[in-house]
């Protein structure tokens, strides 16, 4: 009987193998860039104030059109209870950070240029800020003035 002897045959790599090193690559290459850093994180909050603007949003309008015919006193009394004042904080903070979301997801479909973009955003996160900030301390003056 003959010896049988194996040769081995250094093989080029399967097409497959090429494809998950390239794709690996790339992975490592695009990680921490771009919406996939914070995609996820954005349209969560975005769909939990939506929903959060739903009561706050019914309570406020309800509030604003019990208030229509009143004195500017009675809107201040009412304000300066606990309730109210804090669902009126509420409602502004989360009024502020969806329109903060919707505006930044904007910006970043239709600002192509990189510097009207970061202008852009910093203007939008700016004016959240300072917005929110203003109302906030608005109900917090007449709450605390009782």
């Amino acid at each position: 009987m003959a010896s049988q002897t194996k040769t081995v045959v250094a093989s080029a790599p399967a097409a497959s193998d090429l494809t998950a090193l390239r794709d690996g690559t790339v992975r490592r290459r695009i990680r921490h860039l771009g919406s996939a850093r914070d995609g996820m994180r954005e349209w969560h909050l975005q769909r939990t104030t939506a929903v959060a603007l739903i009561p706050l949003g019914l309570y406020f309008v309800a509030s604003m059109v019990r208030l229509a015919s009143a004195s500017q006193a009675t809107a201040a009394q009412w304000l300066s209870s606990p309730v109210p004042a804090l669902m009126t904080i509420f409602f502004l903070a989360a009024l502020f950070a969806h329109a903060y979301v919707g505006l930044r997801s904007v910006l970043l479909d239709y600002v192509h240029t990189r510097a009207r973009l970061v202008a852009a955003q910093l203007l939008v996160h700016s004016a959240a800020i300072v917005l929110a900030a203003a109302g906030a301390l608005a109900v917090l003056k007449l709450f605390l003035a009782r």
